[in-house]
Order: C-alpha cells, then sequence, then structure tokens
C-alpha cells in the first residue's frame, strides 16, 4: 500500500483529531509502514473520530464539540450519500435493462426529489451558520477552506457546458471527459471537507449550532430515506456489483449521520 494511501487516510480524520494526535499517529504510522491492515485500522479510527469525538474540557465545551461534530459528520455523509443517486440513475435507466419495472424509475425519480429536499435544508443550515459565524467577522481564516469547491464548482459546470456541445469523438474529447470526471471527484471532496475545516476554525458557541443542528436531523432521516428507496429500486431492478456497492455507501453514510444526529439529541436535547 503507498505512501498515497495512508496520507490520505490520515487528512480523513477530524480536525479535533489532527490538531491534537496527528503528528503523534502520523509518527506511528512511519514506524508501522503502510500496510493494508494499517490502512484499514486507519480507517476504521477516523470513522470512529467522527463518531465519537473526545469530549474534552468544561461542560459548554463538551457540547460544542459534540454540536460541531454532529453538523461536520452530516454534512460529510451527505455530501458522500448522495452520489448514489445519479449512480443509480444511470446503472439502472441509461439505458433501462429489458425487463425493469416501471417502479423503478419513479423510485430513482424520488430519490432524486428527497436530494433535492435535502439540499435545501443543508443549504438552510449552511445560511444560518454563515449569517452568524462568517458574516459578522469576516476572517479570511474562515473563507479559505471555501475557496477551492467554490472555485472547481464552478470549472465543473463551465466544463460541462463545453462537453454537451456537439464533437466528435476523438482523443482529446475523451481526455476532457476523463479530466472533467476526475475534477469532479476532486470538486466532491473539497466541497466535503472545506466547510468542515471552517465550522472548526470558527468554533461558534452552541447557541449558534442549535437550530442547524436541529435541520441537520432533517437532513439524516432525507438522507435515509434516499438509501431506503435507492435500495428498493436496486432490489427490483438488475443488480450487479456496482449498483450495490451504491447503495452500500449511500446506506452507511445514512447510518454515519444517523447516529451522530441520534447521540446528540439524546444528550443534549431531550
Amino acid at each position: 500500500m503507498s505512501s498515497l494511501a495512508t496520507r490520505v487516510v490520515l487528512a480523513c480524520y477530524p480536525p479535533w483529531f489532527r490538531e491534537r494526535y496527528g503528528e503523534e499517529l502520523a509518527t506511528l504510522v512511519e514506524d508501522l509502514g503502510g500496510g493494508p491492515g494499517v490502512v484499514v485500522d486507519l480507517a476504521l479510527g477516523a470513522a470512529r473520530a467522527w463518531l465519537r469525538p473526545a469530549l474534552v474540557g468544561d461542560e459548554e465545551a463538551r457540547v460544542r464539540r459534540r454540536l460541531q461534530a454532529t453538523l461536520a459528520t452530516t454534512w460529510v455523509a451527505w455530501c458522500v450519500g448522495i452520489w448514489s443517486v445519479p449512480l443509480l440513475d444511470r446503472l439502472l435507466l441509461d439505458p433501462p435493462s429489458p425487463g425493469t419495472p416501471q417502479p423503478v424509475r419513479t423510485l430513482v425519480g424520488l430519490s432524486g426529489w428527497l436530494v433535492v429536499a435535502g439540499c435545501v435544508v443543508a443549504a438552510a443550515a449552511a445560511a444560518l451558520l454563515a449569517l452568524r459565524v462568517l458574516v459578522p467577522t469576516r476572517d479570511r481564516r474562515l473563507l479559505a477552506p471555501l475557496l477551492p469547491g467554490g472555485v472547481l464548482m464552478g470549472v465543473e459546470v463551465a466544463g460541462a457546458l463545453l462537453l454537451a456541445q456537439p464533437h466528435r469523438l476523438s482523443a482529446g474529447f475523451v481526455t476532457g471527459v476523463l479530466v472533467w470526471v476526475i475534477g469532479l471527484g476532486a470538486m466532491a471532496l473539497a466541497v466535503a471537507v472545506g466547510p468542515v475545516v471552517t465550522l472548526w476554525r470558527a468554533q461558534p458557541p452552541v447557541v449558534v449550532m442549535r437550530r442547524p443542528v436541529l435541520l441537520a436531523g432533517v437532513v439524516a432521516v432525507l438522507l435515509g430515506a434516499v438509501a431506503v428507496v435507492d435500495g428498493i429500486a436496486a432490489t427490483m431492478a438488475d443488480r450487479t456489483l456496482l449498483t450495490l456497492a451504491g447503495v452500500a455507501v449511500g446506506g452507511v453514510a445514512a447510518l454515519c449521520s444517523t447516529l451522530s444526529v441520534a447521540r446528540t439529541f439524546r444528550h443534549y436535547y431531550v
């Protein structure tokens, strides 16, 4: 396993963990090497760190970190989980396999509308945080992590419009499509990670995060609904390893988000 894989997995740890234990963990990994077993252990450790953050300090600090962890986990889970919808749409309906039941098209369409609803709710939560944190402070250090995602989003939209124009199938066109797909992955990563870094740097007070966390609960419910609908659609259609993998990724993302939200609600809202 390459050192690139270990660096990527180490970067997946939440900011609070990297701040406190990042150098120590990197040194330990360097001593152990970057074998497949080490990478798997690191990935599991990153998941545990997101779902069970170390809540140290006084009561207010612990509550703040718990709310931050739930907002961050739900945001990343949403950014990961919603990709199952275009993937299944492409695999199941473009074009549909012979004998594909009509309800499959309906279910995939329903997943799309659930994603739209979740994006609206997530945007509302982000707007609440931006109005209470980013706008008053105007701190460039908080805006910097958001810039790569915004820039890549603009580039990808421009690339999609360009590729949608009539083209002859050529090596240049295929290369352009490949670059666009790679950029799409980079954009997804930047959009998922950037707001998490900004949230951690901002350290907003508890009162500012309470309403966004409630909205995060709605996002988790919608993400779970997407996973269920996608699973039913994949079951009714021709199941392949790729479709099942897409459903599994969406299901794991929904589970992580739901667990984090449920833990926060149980301790601080009930």
